[in-house]
């Protein structure tokens, strides 16, 4: 802790940030963002497409157990 509050009163020079550097930093940051939210969030069932029963897609890549072919005959 003692290092960490002698860097930072070692810090006496001010940097200045132009607009393109401060909205490139922005942007990075935000992008990393949602990068990192999609690696962490939790999924538990995914669908895709037009919810007719072809797409159907689950976390752990095992088929569904519905049975299809009885709703299409209905």
């Amino acid at each position: 802790m003692k290092k960490l509050k002698e860097f930072f009163a070692d810090m006496t020079e001010s940097v200045s940030v132009t607009k393109l550097d401060g909205t490139l930093i922005v942007t990075i940051a935000a992008l990393s963002g949602v990068i990192i939210g999609m690696l962490i969030s939790p999924r538990k069932n995914a669908k895709y497409g037009c919810d007719n029963g072809t797409t159907y897609i689950t976390n752990n890549g095992e088929e569904d157990d519905w049975d299809w072919d009885e709703e299409d005959r209905e």
